[in-house]
């Protein structure tokens, strides 16, 4: 299945790390560092399965030289603490070809960094495993036909152009896919962003899926394995209620003035086929006395009919949910009626499983104990 994963860090002296040494590494090469005089030999290292360097047409030739290349870098920056390269990580989907792979990131580093003055390292490791993935160092100067420039380009630092590089990704990857007629879409927003209440599952890695596949227990393994858990039973309760609430629809009920009269209100504004999750979340949005009035709406006194912790989690659901819909409406985004629904529904999931852990914990017996 295919899946999002884009990092970004940065290679600093502050924390003990050089441009040559990263780049020997990710290429499985021999650099000497001119500045250290240290030798960085990764020959013996295994999965890099291609590299290659992608520079704007004014660069001079020596750029396509790694070991050149990165002393260059080093040598252009005096201080213990300079930053020397960004560098970006990106997974690629399993489901193309090698050569597909590598012509999805040839692609993308060309029109997100290099078009836009950066030189780009790239290396392709273990691209016939689950785990396919690429590693981009960029420059941080622009080139020019003598060398770097004297200052670097601080513009490339904005976060604006971090997301757009970010959501370009995933609009290159799923071209690709779609070209290649795979019927698998990434996507490069947040769970939350997409409306999917699930714990965000951790990038394992080469050697940590290579020891699980073993039977090897390790502690970034065990989180991986307890958060698919969690996950999955966050589905099961998520079609529960999903299936309920088609079953039960929400009975008519008393209302107090205010929540009658902000109701009246948001319909007015949005319509009144709204859902009454995003109804509520703008009553409670509009709302002084927030949790009171929402306690006031058609759900809360249906739930509270069946049971009264299902009404109070509905009113945590919607003040957890409030914040994130409030950004996202101030933005216009479009299909918020089902980003509510969703939301509101998965956060109350997720209380529900909380409730039902806690019930079902064993009582600790009464015994001697240390005081700390």
């Amino acid at each position: 299945m295919a899946i999002y994963h884009y990092s970004v860090g940065i290679i600093s002296r502050s924390k003990g790390r050089s441009a040559t040494a990263a780049a020997a590494y990710r290429a499985a090469e021999r650099i000497e560092d001119i500045r250290t005089g240290e030798i960085h030999d990764y020959r013996k290292k295994k999965g890099v399965d291609e590299k290659f360097i992608l520079a704007p047409t004014i660069a001079p030739d020596w750029v396509y030289n790694r070991e050149k290349l990165w002393n260059e870098v080093e040598l252009g920056e005096w201080r213990k603490d300079s930053q020397l390269s960004r560098e970006i990580n990106v997974a690629i989907p399993v489901e193309l070809s090698k050569s597909l792979q590598v012509e999805l990131v040839r692609e993308f580093v060309q029109e997100q960094f290099v078009d836009e003055g950066m030189i780009a390292d790239v290396a392709f490791h273990n691209l016939s495993s689950h785990n396919p993935h690429a590693h981009i160092m960029l420059t941080m100067r622009n080139i020019e036909k003598d060398g770097f420039s004297k200052r670097k380009n601080t513009a490339w630092n904005r976060r604006e152009l971090l997301e757009k590089q970010r959501e370009a990704w995933a609009d290159h990857a799923n071209k690709a896919l779609e070209l290649a007629k795979v019927n698998e879409k990434i996507d490069h927003r947040t769970l939350e962003e997409q409306g999917i209440n699930r714990i965000p599952q951790i990038h394992l890695g080469a050697n940590v899926n290579a020891m699980m596949k073993r039977g090897i227990a390790t502690e970034k393994g065990d989180k991986w394995k307890a958060i698919a858990e969690f996950n999955g039973q966050l589905a099961v309760l998520e079609k529960e209620i999903e299936e309920e609430e088609k079953l039960s629809p929400p009975p008519a009920s008393p209302h107090r003035t205010i929540y009658i009269d902000t109701v009246r209100a948001v319909r007015q504004e949005l319509g009144v086929n709204i859902s009454y999750q995003r109804l509520d979340l703008e009553v409670y949005l509009r709302s002084d006395k927030k949790a009171e009035v929402i306690a006031e709406s058609e759900k809360y006194q249906q739930l509270s009919e069946r049971n009264v912790r299902s009404a109070k989690n509905y009113v945590k659901a919607i003040a957890h949910v409030a914040s994130t819909y409030k950004s996202l409406s101030d933005k216009r985004t479009p299909n918020l009626d089902a980003w509510a629904v969703k939301m509101v529904n998965s956060q109350m999931a997720k209380l529900q499983l909380k409730d039902n852990n806690v019930s079902s914990s064993p009582e600790r017996k009464p015994g001697r104990g240390r005081t700390l």
